[in-house]
């Protein structure tokens, strides 16, 4: 592999030099007699070895996986103007998960719902769809698990199902505050959601 080094480039230069101009180029181990040329050389040498290191970065700066610093936050820009910023503080990969999502997004999915809620509030919290059998479970007895699955009447996790109302989901964002949930939530959980479905969406404390 080609030395790109700052000595490595003045090497370069030094064996361009006409013959019996200078002494020869040292061998490796070798002292160098001609200092002061050594000396012009290197200054050229750290010219180019600066360069190229600045051509193999920029080579990185083309793909999103490989780039860094001001070149992500313009690439962010660039797909999404003043849309996708990036936060205070975060990182080079963090930001480049997130403008990788915005790229590709998977949207019209329970996943999609369950990951935005745990995006926005650290976990997440529970989605209950009226025609989910898994989310509703059966009327059985707490004498008998194997029917109901452990869930009855008076049972706090008891949850009821319905056929009629289809397209519909219940998400519960387990922030432990009363108040509504906060709009940028909302309008992320509406941002994936399927064209014509509903998300009812409420704060509760440790959702069960």
């Amino acid at each position: 592999m080609a030395d790109v080094t700052q000595n490595g480039f003045a090497l370069r230069i030094r064996r361009l030099l006409p013959t019996g101009w200078f002494p020869s180029p040292p061998a490796t181990g070798e002292v160098e007699q001609a200092p002061v040329l050594n000396a012009l050389l290197q200054g050229f040498g750290s010219v180019f070895a600066w360069i190229w290191a600045i051509l193999t970065g920029t080579a990185d700066q083309t793909r999103l996986a490989t780039m860094s610093g001001a070149f992500l936050d313009m690439f962010a820009a660039d797909f999404f103007g003043t849309l996708l910023t990036r936060n205070p503080g975060e990182s080079d990969d963090a930001f480049r998960t997130r403008i990788e999502e915005a790229l590709f997004p998977s949207l019209g999915t329970r996943p999609d719902v369950v990951n935005v809620i745990a995006d926005e509030v650290g976990s997440a919290g529970r989605v209950i769809e009226p025609r989910n059998a898994t989310d509703c479970k059966g009327l059985g007895s707490l004498a008998t698990p194997a029917i109901g699955g452990g869930y009855g009447y008076g049972v706090t996790t008891l949850r009821y199902g319905s056929r009629a109302v289809p397209f519909q989901l219940f998400a519960q964002l387990p922030t432990g505050d009363t108040s509504q949930p906060a709009t940028q939530t909302l309008d992320r959980i509406a941002d994936v959601m399927p064209a014509g479905a509903i998300a009812w969406v409420q704060d509760v404390e440790n959702p069960e």
